[in-house]
């Protein structure tokens, strides 16, 4: 039996029973979850938005608010946004906004109230799109209150924050992407970002970056993202941009489709200043109350803490939206990981019709709190089908990974099964991004997944942080229309690709013929990195949270090598010269972590374990395919380039990096963004001539960085 095809004819029989169950509800008025304005309400599916876009700047003096074309559900960003040649100026507030979330497991209506800290008001902030050779300019004013009483605690001073566009290779200082300084409240700051014209195309986000502040901005949804949209060709020497390959034969561009997931854990608080729970433990609020993100101990500083909160993951702003595609369309999915510090593992399932849940789960109304619906989704999105196999998987075809386009396409799930956290997932840790190309075979309604996480790294288990205990839902897509595919997907997408360039006459016949493979190289991201200065010496980052001193409880901290941030210091071994190459080791010890270092993206060399390394010498992954191991996540890294990277326990990853025409001082950390906060991070300074004074830096007598924003004992 064709399931697509058996999918397909199962959602007629359950519309017919969907109405059965609906002219019920209207005639008894009740139906076990509410009266019928709240049942009316529940069932209604939540559609897929785009983010928030800003309007076009018409006049000088007019400040406009927009609602992007879309559904009604979609938010009104406020703040403007003015093309003028090169320059993209943009004008937006930090702001403290009431809005509402989506809450399935809510007894007490649809949606949860919040009032939440946000670029532009709404749930996300607004999309900057862009194109190399462009300079962002930014007026940013913060509208949070100034008297914050956080500023007595550590960390601290949560309405004081800056930003940081994460992942675009630009100048770390002064006003562009520095996060040393300090945006006050109802004070008013103008970024100029200047991207260079050689930047690659790619996916990349923009979030508060001020130490301290940092988990809690994010947390609030303070967070967009940045597309760099290029159109430079491969003619035959230079890289050029993937941008200019997709699309159809006509010119025009696929489908794409931008999902910035995020994990915002709003509670609200009884009156002596604890967390509202349900009888299990997950959180919840009254019908009066407004959930709020403030409490940094409670509601962000546990490997636990999004799976006990009960909270949903959102997709742009929307907890469990559903998204109509035709059937053989190849779109672009935009995956940014916009959280603070849980796992999300991406899988791709058809949905189970002939489940007794199936009637409203076709539509995309799922409805229950995270644990109630932890039986549902099992049974509407099995990993095991009935005859006690694995689900076949709908494959995800990475072209790029944190912005940068990969080397040859990443096929994940081809003629894999599901399996717990294991083969088959498109591993997202917080601030990875990953453009994937997706095609649905047929018509029928797919979940798209949050896999539960490995055994051993579950909450449940006592550890917590690498993906839920239960496998969840993050989206449902309704497949009509279009044109199903009959062969085998990964073909059919290569093949797509090509027929859209065939008849392009200066795209040399090499690069056209190796589409049909899946070779990207034409357009990769970056090039290979040379050979490093100091492959006997590398440098190394490790990364332990625990006792300093196993005999001195004050010793507890979060460390780099070590070491607790201290804006004030720049370690001697943290000092690097201009356009020199270095490797790195990164490790981690009693938990892991995830490495982000501002400005310059880097190679993945090697991953070793016990001092062996898990690739061969084609870099062909050696790991067992054991469908549970973490360590599967790596497979398929080798040689390439990213920002961010997650570093396991007891595993060594080995990286290459330059430090590209950019000098001054910036940060590296864990992105596990509560770690950061708390002290695991450090001051980088890039110099003009490490053999030199001062590293040749200003002039004798001067006291402050090349950053103008503090001064440091080393440079006095």
């Amino acid at each position: 039996m064709n399931i697509f095809a058996e999918l397909h004819r199962l959602i007629t029989v359950a519309s017919r029973i969907e109405r059965k169950i609906l002219a019920g509800i209207f005639v008894f008025g009740f139906v076990l979850i509410g009266p019928v304005s709240v049942v009316a309400q529940q069932l209604t599916p939540q559609p897929y938005v785009d983010p928030p876009k800003l309007a076009e700047e018409r006049q000088a003096t007019t400040v406009l608010s927009v609602k992007p074309a879309g559904d009604a559900t979609e938010c009104w960003a406020t703040g403007t946004v003015k093309h003028d040649g090169n320059l993209v100026r943009l004008n937006w507030a930090l702001e403290l906004k009431p809005n509402q979330i989506r809450n399935p497991g809510n007894p007490s209506g649809y949606m949860d109230h919040v009032s939440l800290r946000s670029f532009g008001g709404c749930l996300t902030g607004p999309v900057i799109e862009a194109k190399p050779g462009n300079t962002l300019r930014i007026v940013l004013t913060n509208l949070l209150d100034p008297n914050d009483p956080s500023c007595a605690s550590n960390p601290g001073c949560f309405n004081t924050l800056n930003m940081h566009f994460h992942g675009l290779h630009v100048s770390p200082t002064g006003n562009s992407d520095n996060v040393l300084i300090n945006i006050a409240p109802h004070t008013k700051y103008e970024y100029e970002v200047n991207i260079p014209e050689d930047h690659p195309s790619g996916t990349f986000w923009y979030h508060p970056h001020r130490h301290e502040s940092t988990a809690i901005g994010v947390a609030s949804g303070a967070s967009g993202a940045i597309i760099i949209r290029g159109d430079r060709p491969y003619l035959g020497s230079a890289p050029g941009d993937i941008d200019t390959i997709l699309h159809d034969a006509s010119g025009k561009r696929m489908p794409e489709h931008i999902l910035l997931l995020q994990q915002i854990p709003y509670a609200c608080f009884n009156a002596p200043g604890q967390i509202n729970q349900n009888a299990d433990g997950t959180w919840k609020c009254e019908a009066n109350q407004t959930g709020v993100v403030d409490d940094f101990d409670n509601q962000l500083a546990s490997p636990t803490v999004w799976d006990t909160s009960g909270r949903f993951t959102s997709i742009n702003g929307v907890v469990q939206p559903t998204l109509q595609v035709p059937a053989g369309e190849v779109q672009r999915w935009r995956f940014i990981h916009a959280g603070i510090h849980d796992t999300v593992n991406v899988q791709i399932v058809p949905m189970v019709a002939d489940a007794p849940m199936a009637a409203l789960a076709l539509r995309g109304i799922v409805t229950g709190t995270a644990k109630e619906q932890a039986a549902k989704v099992k049974q509407l999105c099995p990993t095991l089908v009935p005859d006690g196999n694995p689900a076949v998987l709908v494959p995800q075809f990475e072209i790029a990974a944190d912005g940068l386009t990969r080397s040859a396409i990443r096929s994940i799930g081809v003629s894999q099964k599901s399996q717990s956290g294991g083969i088959g997932t498109n591993f997202l840790q917080p601030g990875y991004r990953s453009d994937v190309l997706v095609a649905f075979p047929h018509a029928g309604t797919y979940c798209v997944l949050n896999q539960a996480a490995t055994p051993a790294e579950r909450a449940s288990a006592g550890a917590g942080g690498q993906g839920p205990n239960e496998t969840q839902l993050l989206a449902t897509i309704v497949v009509s229309g279009g044109n199903p595919v009959a062969g085998d997907l990964e073909t059919f997408v290569r093949q797509t690709i090509y027929d859209g360039n065939k008849s392009d006459a200066k795209l040399p016949k090499a690069a056209l013929d190796g589409l049909l493979r899946g070779d990207l190289s034409p357009w990769r991201g970056m090039p290979e990195e040379g050979p490093a200065s100091n492959s006997g010496n590398p440098r190394t980052a490790k990364f332990f949270i625990g006792l300093l001193d196993p005999n001195n409880p004050k010793t507890f901290g979060f460390y780099i090598n070590g070491k607790q941030y201290d804006p004030d210091r720049i370690d001697k071994d943290f000092t690097m010269q201009v356009n020199t190459t270095e490797d790195w080791i990164l490790s981690s010890q009693g938990e892991p972590h995830i490495f982000h270092i501002h400005v310059n993206p880097f190679e993945i060399m090697d991953v070793t374990h016990n001092g062996q390394s898990i690739f061969g010498p084609d870099g062909k992954c050696l790991v067992p395919p054991d469908g549970v191991g973490l360590e599967n996540q790596y497979c398929n890294m080798w040689h390439t380039f990213k920002d961010t990277i997650f570093v396991q326990n007891d595993y060594e990853v080995h990286i290459r990096t330059t430090y590209d025409r950019y000098i001054g001082e910036y940060v590296m950390h864990c992105h596990i963004l509560d770690h950061e906060d708390s002290g695991m991070m450090v001051n980088v300074l890039i110099v003009p001539d490490a053999s030199a004074p001062g590293g040749g830096l200003g002039m004798a007598g001067m006291k402050t960085t090349s950053n103008g924003t503090m001064t440091h004992e080393m440079h006095r």
